[in-house]
């Protein structure tokens, strides 16, 4: 590989991580919003890296002048011995991303990541939550699936207990065979640390898989103690497929 083709390569690597977070939301697919400005900004220094190289060697390619011999190279000296010009072929291998993106276009995390990934654990401690209370039209109280769980663990008073509660999430087979799971990954960085936050349903036929729902219902306690509970239970009143949201994470 020359420069100016390790040029072109940054040039292709910069316009992937701006195409991706410019035009389109795709980034969310991967990693958490607030690191979009920074994706920006590297996308354009390779671009602006990436053209100075070409441009520096295209200069050097009309003057004429001969490229530099690498240290111990003279004109005797056999390439075979593993001292070769430039980067080596292996550097190609950094399209790959670049055509991932512009060609493939990986999808979000979805249930396969969620039957494998760990799920989320009993807080310490109960979290900061506003006060539950139907919503101002008088519908159901709408709440991320983290939140609901949360609550679920933490809640001694069972606040949610026979109120109405909105989710949205993807379908997730249950590995055990009894019902299905209503499932959202939640990250805090990107789409390797993401864990997964879910609700065991067993009185609607379990929909295709990674298919998106909003489904509205009741909490169903558990007797005894609330943090022993590894899936809390929903009891589905109404449910309708929407839409894969841009954001798939919590």
């Amino acid at each position: 590989m020359n420069r100016i083709a390790q040029g072109i390569v940054l040039v292709l690597l910069g316009a992937g991580a701006l195409g991706s977070t410019v035009s389109t939301d795709l980034y969310l697919n991967y990693v958490q919003a607030g690191f979009r400005p920074f994706l920006i900004a590297a996308g354009a220094v390779l671009i602006a890296l990436g053209a100075i190289v070409v441009a520096a060697e295209a200069r050097s390619a009309l003057r004429g002048d001969a490229p530099a011999e690498p240290a111990g190279c003279g004109p005797g000296h056999d390439e075979s011995g593993g001292h070769g010009h430039g980067a080596p072929r292996v550097a190609w291998l950094l399209l790959l991303p670049v055509l991932a993106v512009f060609v493939v276009a990986p999808p979000a995390l979805g249930s396969y990541t969620a039957e494998n990934a760990s799920t989320g654990e009993p807080p310490s401690e109960g979290g900061s939550y506003d006060e539950l209370g139907e919503a101002e039209s008088g519908g159901p109280a709408e709440m991320e699936i983290q939140e609901f769980i949360a609550r679920a663990w933490t809640d001694e008073e069972r606040s949610m207990e026979g109120m109405t509660v909105r989710l949205t999430g993807f379908a997730v087979p249950a590995p055990e065979g009894e019902g299905w799971y209503l499932a959202r990954l939640q990250m805090a960085c990107c789409a390797a640390d993401a864990i997964v936050n879910r609700v065991l349903i067993t009185d609607r036929p379990e929909p295709p898989e990674d298919s998106w729902w909003r489904v509205e219902g009741t909490w169903q306690p558990p007797e005894g103690d609330l943090r022993s509970v590894r899936d809390h239970r929903f009891s589905v009143a109404a449910m309708e497929e929407v839409d894969n949201p841009p954001d798939p994470y919590e």
